[in-house]
């Protein structure tokens, strides 16, 4: 029989917060490490973009500029290739770089890509003297 002031039930809510704590800890967590990750992959791409736009007018300083465009530390790699040093020949940028986790947790870094990786393609505007490969930041 319940009682009139709800003495049987007093620990109820205490229970269903403890079997819903877990659930919405990991979901607000996977949204910070997705939002996380997509920080990272636009610094990514912004770098891929940034690499096509100084080799296209053949900068001197090609790969500093372009590590120094992004804001992501080291371990990521920026690879140039080009089928010719003319002008109007196409080239490419690739940038990569392996995801870092902000959370460390496993079960969310399960659902993450290993590396994020764009390619910029462009023509070049001027006589190209950059070497062509794959260099790290």
């Amino acid at each position: 029989m319940r009682s009139i002031n709800g003495r049987h039930e007093r620990g109820a809510s205490l229970v269903e917060f403890a079997l819903l704590m877990p659930l919405l800890l990991l979901l607000v967590l996977g949204i910070i490490e997705f939002g996380y990750v997509l920080g990272q992959y636009n610094e990514v791409r912004h770098g891929a973009h940034e690499g096509s736009r100084l080799a296209a007018v053949n900068d001197t300083d090609l790969i500093n500029r372009t590590c120094d465009s992004m804001g992501l530390g080291s371990d990521v790699t920026v690879e140039f290739d080009r089928s010719g040093n003319g002008i109007g020949d196409q080239a490419s940028v690739v940038v990569s770089k392996p995801v870092d986790s902000l959370t460390g947790l496993g079960s969310i870094e399960a659902l993450l890509p290993d590396t994020l990786s764009t390619t910029a393609e462009f023509r070049l505007e001027q006589t190209a003297t950059w070497s062509t490969g794959s260099h790290s930041c």
